[in-house]
């Protein structure tokens, strides 16, 4: 029997060499995925880059107020919020337009959009006083925070306020509500 290329073994051979290369290409592409390197260092620094979230850089400076702006006979509930943040100097500026926040209380949950206006409309909160009109939350800076949820939330306890700036992990705003007079 004659085939192309040599006799039966020189091709078996051949195919091994091959299987065998393959086996190395891929071990040695394995290595430097998980950041190993061919010579068994460790990872290049720099060159497979995490992502997490850096440090929020806003800080709680208060206590978290309350009212309810309607009504309501039955639990403490609440619908309106404030408290003060304050750029805790580390970092850059954060941009204010871009954070998002969500309320958490019980079973209650809602992430809220940013409004431009000074007194925000139910599902959004506002940012004020800001030292200029573009947003810009700078170290040092503080303000007071205001939200305006869609309907009542309770406000007995386990109320978490979540501040998340873009490329941050969440600031987390808690404590026990003081409740206002709507007067």
């Amino acid at each position: 029997m004659s085939f192309v290329g040599g006799s039966e073994v020189c091709t078996y051979f051949e195919l091994a060499a091959i299987f065998a290369a393959l086996i190395a290409v891929t071990t040695l592409f394995s290595l430097v995925s998980l950041g190993t390197g061919a010579m068994g260092c460790g990872p290049a620094a720099g060159a497979y880059p995490v992502l997490t979230g850096g440090e929020p850089h806003i800080a709680q400076a208060g206590e978290i107020t309350g009212f309810l702006s309607v009504p309501e006979t039955s639990g403490i509930l609440v619908d309106t919020l404030a408290f003060r943040i304050i750029h805790t100097g580390e970092g850059g500026a954060i941009d204010l337009s871009r954070v998002t926040v969500t309320v958490l209380a019980g079973d209650y949950l809602e992430i809220l959009a940013r409004s431009r206006e000074t007194l925000p409309e139910p599902g959004m909160w506002s940012a004020a006083p800001l030292p200029d009109d573009d947003a810009l939350f700078r170290p040092g800076d503080e303000c007071t925070i205001l939200l305006r949820l869609d309907r009542p939330a309770p406000a007995d306890g386990g109320l978490i306020i979540k501040m998340r700036p873009e490329g941050s992990r969440p600031c987390t705003i808690t404590g026990p509500v003081r409740l206002l007079d709507k007067e």
